[in-house]
């Protein structure tokens, strides 16, 4: 009985497999019909460095088999292809995408590359991504503001403020010099806030642009628009000039003590006791066009700070008062005025009590700005 039962089962568990492999070949019959799929190496790695509207890839690719590739990007829509030429394994090559043959729009894109060989075969995708720049980023960029522009001669001391985007990496300064060539220099960041540009020609522009990084990486640097510098020139025009005086206390203190550059109380013009009227009159050697005054004064005695006083210029033959004080009490003392041309000045003293000078110094000074 045993020995029938086995020859009815063993066939049928025979018929049963032989049906269910069929069954297993119907399944994949399209795909083998095909023949294998052969799939090559792929992309083994992409740097990317982000740019002005375009983009630098590093890669490398060490399968021999792959000899070109496929990238692809904006979902799809646009592509590239390119030969790989022979190379040795760890060899990179570098890939630009942008500006010219292909546009990048501005924004972060995804690029998907596909290596090929010579039959049609294909790698599995690699995938990165990367920034690109443009006209939005652009338009956000502003100049770091400048504090100062002052002449000294045809030397020009330029001062910033602060940085107020982490994207700076410099600025670029443009000037013509006093040989008529033009000059552009580049100070990074850490080195703007004060800076000397020498030799300027000062009736010609000076300018600067704050320049940006976008990335760390990037491969173009962004500028924000020129912006013209104001620079202003600061002249001294009493400074070592002939004076004449209407009196003096000793012949050591006479008036050119007040125009002889020292501020301090080691030289001064000192005059007598007397209560009345004293006065020093300063040949310019020329006309200048005067906006401002400084005064430096000897205060070390507490009823004598000569707190009248005029700025008198030369002007149709007479003197004019362009600054007039009667009650200041600052042993510095600046002031700005309207502009007047004269080739002479005077500073006065009225007659009152204690009015004695003790004057460190005297500074009359044209102001232009170009």
């Amino acid at each position: 009985m045993n020995s029938k039962i086995k020859k009815i089962i063993v066939p049928a568990c025979l018929m049963l497999t032989l049906a269910g492999c069929a069954d297993m070949n119907d399944k994949h019959r399209s795909w083998l019909e095909d023949g294998e799929i052969v799939y090559i190496g792929k992309v083994d790695s992409v740097h990317a460095f982000s740019g002005d509207e375009r983009v630098l890839f590093r890669y490398w690719i060490s399968d021999p088999r792959a000899k070109t590739l496929n990238i692809k990007w904006s979902l799809g829509q646009e592509s590239l292809d390119i030969a790989i030429p022979a190379h040795i394994p760890a060899e990179p090559f570098d890939l630009f995408i942008g500006r010219n043959e292909k546009h990048i729009d501005e924004g972060n894109h995804t690029f998907q590359w596909v290596a090929h060989d010579q039959h049609g075969n294909k790698s599995v995708m690699f995938e990165t991504t990367a920034n690109i720049y443009g006209e939005r980023y652009q338009n956000r960029l502003n100049n770091r503001s400048i504090i100062s522009a002052e002449a000294d001669g045809t030397d020009v001391k330029l001062t910033w403020g602060g940085v107020s985007n982490n994207d700076e990496v410099g600025l670029n300064v443009r000037y013509v010099n006093t040989s008529d060539v033009p000059v552009s220099l580049f100070f990074a960041t850490e080195e703007a806030s004060s800076v000397v540009i020498r030799n300027v020609k000062l009736t010609d522009p000076v300018t600067y642009r704050t320049l940006f990084l976008p990335e760390p990486t990037a491969i173009d640097t962004f500028a924000a628009v020129a912006q013209k510098v104001n620079v202003k020139t600061t002249i001294n025009v009493v400074l070592n000039k002939p004076v004449a005086h209407s009196d003096i206390n000793a012949d050591n203190q006479g008036g050119d003590m007040a125009v002889n550059g020292d501020r301090t109380t080691a030289t001064r013009w000192v005059t007598d006791d007397s209560n009345n009227e004293h006065w020093i009159e300063v040949d310019l050697q020329g006309f200048f066009s005067i906006n401002a005054m400084g005064l430096w004064r000897d205060m070390s005695n507490a009823t004598q700070h000569m707190p009248q006083f005029r700025l008198q210029a030369w002007i149709d033959d007479q003197w004019v008062d362009v600054v007039s004080e009667d009650n200041n009490e600052l042993a510095v003392y600046y002031k700005e005025f309207e502009s007047v041309t004269t080739d002479r000045v005077r500073w006065y003293i009225p007659p009152y009590t204690n009015n004695r000078v003790r004057l460190c110094q005297l500074e009359v000074y044209s102001i232009t700005e170009y």
